[in-house]
């Protein structure tokens, strides 16, 4: 009998600890519908390959070669690199101590005092609308890179603009229906596709660096690559061209607060 009721009370303890830990980490005050199957290493891949910043830098590295160049490329690079850090560092101490899905509306509406319902409004509404534009330009520079590779290996095809928003809306949907439907196997998927973004950019560096030699081509100058400057875009104002410029730079650094919106997704 003995044994029993410690059973029972370790049990009870157990579940005690349980819903406090669900409590603590669901701030907003809503109740865990799914089953929590995220890791450390899982949430790290999905932040990888969520930005996957390889793809989005070479998808528009065009973007930035005609908006300022090769030097433009590096400098923009840098300008946007530190505001981001910035960024990064705010968004680190505030998901650490406020852990919570609903990332910036949550933290502006705690933070902001008497304004919060205001400014939770507002961070929520401008975040809400950068991560469906920003995932419909990944699905957009997907389905063109999609129909140019068909296009690569059959020259009688003509690309048009009817089957780049066939593969941009198929590329959206199939990603909606992984969410939906594989909430089980999504973090070995994040992970699976984290292996194959640190192998695409140690394979790209390789190749980048050993084709001028493999070709016989020479390599840019130090001159080329670091002050040389062009503008392509027709508008005279340098500064409009440098920021214009900087999105290729955005794209390099990523999505910042992605991992934080998956903090109600780890056990412990």
């Amino acid at each position: 009998m003995e044994v029993g009721k410690s059973t029972e009370k370790v049990g009870t303890v157990e579940a005690a600890d349980d819903r406090s830990s669900v409590e603590v980490v669901n701030a907003s005050g809503h109740r865990q519908e799914v089953e929590r199957n995220f890791s450390l290493l899982s949430i790290c891949a999905v932040a990888v390959t969520t930005g996957n910043t390889w793809i989005a830098q070479g998808g528009s590295v065009t973007t930035a070669l005609s908006n300022g160049g090769p030097s433009g490329v590096i400098y923009e690079f840098i300008a946007v690199s530190i505001c981001y850090w910035l960024v990064a560092a705010s968004i680190a101490e505030l998901a650490s101590g406020m852990p919570s899905a609903s990332g910036v509306y949550h933290w502006a509406s705690i933070t902001a005092g008497k304004y919060g319902r205001v400014c939770g409004f507002f961070a929520g509404f401008w975040n809400c609308l950068a991560w469906i534009l920003g995932a419909a330009s990944m699905s957009a520079i997907l389905g063109q890179q999609t129909v140019s590779m068909y296009a690569l290996m059959h020259p009688g095809f003509v690309p048009q603009a009817w089957h780049i928003f066939v593969s941009f809306v198929i590329c959206t949907w199939l990603c909606c229906c992984i969410v939906l439907f594989m909430n089980r196997f999504l973090p070995h998927i994040g992970n699976l596709g984290m292996l194959f973004i640190l192998a695409g950019v140690l394979i790209t560096i390789i190749v980048c660096a050993a084709m001028p030699h493999v070709n016989g081509a020479s390599y840019a100058t130090s001159k080329s690559v670091w002050s040389t400057w062009e503008n392509d875009t027709g508008y005279s104002s340098q500064g409009f061209v440098f920021v214009a410029g900087m999105l290729n730079g955005a794209y390099s650094v990523g999505t910042p607060d992605c991992s934080s919106h998956l903090a109600e997704e780890i056990p412990k």
